[in-house]
């Protein structure tokens, strides 16, 4: 069995609602969503959550590990 790992990064959405800054980030795999109190907040958190998507990305089943 093979499974498909992405090598496209994911997209991200900063957007003001009510409750803060909300910030979207996916990919065809993986969705998160956190509500910040401003929009650089939001923006700082975005190298973290790619972080997290690479993470995600090298230890998903079928993915290449470095030897």
């Amino acid at each position: 069995m093979t499974s498909h790992v992405s090598t496209s990064p994911p997209s991200y959405n900063i957007s003001e609602t009510e409750k803060g800054w909300l910030l979207q980030i996916q990919n065809e795999h993986f969705s998160v969503m956190q509500v910040f109190r401003s929009a650089s907040s939001a923006r700082r958190a975005v190298d973290r959550m790619m972080e997290f998507f690479e993470t995600m990305r090298t230890k998903a089943p079928g993915a290449s590990q470095p030897a």
